[in-house]
């Protein structure tokens, strides 16, 4: 399932998309197909800065577009719906043009 997270982003993703609408529908994603995201603050990633208090997280309410940013994680913390174990798969992106590429 996290492969499929990351081939979905790479599909949806654009430097116009905002980190919110990643968001939204990255959770659709995983809840559609039985999962549930267990990250303790529910975002799914963030851009990477020097200082981690200037980061900006993919999450609900943040309308920057993914391009604003030089390069950012994707790392949904996933579970099946019911299991008390989860995972996750943390990759590095950017954007190489219009198009995203896994550092």
């Amino acid at each position: 399932m996290e492969d499929k997270l990351h081939a979905e982003l790479l599909t949806f993703a654009t430097p116009e998309t905002t980190f919110e609408e990643l968001y939204s529908h990255i959770n659709e994603f995983i809840t559609a197909n039985g999962y549930i995201n267990l990250d303790f603050l529910g975002n799914l990633g963030h851009s990477i800065v020097t200082d981690k208090n200037d980061r900006i997280y993919i999450e609900k309410g943040n309308k920057a577009p993914l391009g604003s940013v030089n390069c950012f994680t994707f790392e949904p913390h996933i579970a099946v719906s019911g299991s008390k174990y989860g995972f996750k798969k943390e990759n590095i992106y950017y954007f190489k043009g219009n198009r995203l590429v896994e550092i």
